[in-house]
């Protein structure tokens, strides 16, 4: 038997070998490749081009009663920033930190490179007093300071409802007596009051009304009112001090 292999299988041999050398030369290329394309797009990245460098890339969409000073004041913004470094969420929780914000919703914008803040704000429907300073309250019970409305300018149409002497332990009870409210639009109540002993007084056309301290009959004592409505035809509004609906078994007119 001959020492060498036949000259079919020596083609074969060295064809495999010459596949062997082509593969890791493609290899080779394209791991090399692969770096230059990494270190481009690593130096591209930090191009200065690509960052935050100033308050104008930071644009904020949606209702503006709170003045956008105040905003980028609370974002605290570190200025140059890349935009891949930029944590939407945080920046978010630091303007929802403010009083009059809802919600914010930051989104980043890679070309050209900018933050977009939306706002949604708490909407005031009344004007309220807290400890003798006046603000705002919402729907759901929360006082705000008038300083977090400070865009608020003379064409802005301030709500016509007035809470007196509000404090956070109404809250519970200023929910349930909104909604009574939005429900009573006839009752024309343009006053919630209450006293230092926690009693509660609401201003209506029809005169002054004391609900007293106990509020589990608020429905109640709102659908006794619109059956007092023909009232002022029977009585002239001097005349009458307040109505009292604080008691269940019988409703006082108090008169001066």
């Amino acid at each position: 038997m001959s020492a060498f292999p036949p000259p079919q299988l020596q083609y074969k041999l060295a064809l495999v070998k010459l596949q062997k050398h082509r593969s890791r030369r493609i290899s080779l290329w394209r791991a090399c490749l692969l770096i230059c394309c990494t270190m481009s797009l690593g130096l591209v990245a930090t191009l200065p081009y690509w960052q935050i460098k100033q308050q104008t890339q930071i644009k904020i969409t949606g209702d503006k009663l709170v003045s956008e000073k105040a905003i980028y004041s609370n974002l605290k913004f570190t200025y140059p920033q890349f935009i891949w470094t930029v944590n939407g969420l945080n920046l978010a929780q630091k303007i929802e930190s403010i009083p009059s914000v809802e919600t914010a919703k930051v989104n980043r914008r890679i070309i050209p490179p900018s933050i977009i803040v939306s706002l949604q704000e708490k909407s005031p429907v009344a004007v309220a007093t807290f400890q003798e300073e006046v603000g705002f309250i919402d729907s759901q019970g929360e006082w705000i300071s008038l300083k977090f409305y400070d865009n608020i300018n003379a064409d802005y149409p301030l709500p016509k409802l007035k809470v007196i002497n509000y404090e956070r332990q109404f809250r519970a009870a200023w929910n349930r007596i909104y909604q009574l409210i939005s429900l009573y639009p006839d009752l024309k109540i343009s006053e919630v009051y209450w006293d230092q002993s926690g009693r509660l007084f609401i201003q209506t056309k029809i005169g002054q009304v004391f609900l007293g301290s106990e509020l589990s009959r608020l429905e109640q004592q709102f659908k006794i009112m619109t059956k007092l409505q023909n009232l002022p035809d029977h009585l002239e509004s001097s005349e009458i001090a307040y109505i009292d609906l604080s008691n269940s078994e019988v409703n006082l007119i108090q008169k001066y």
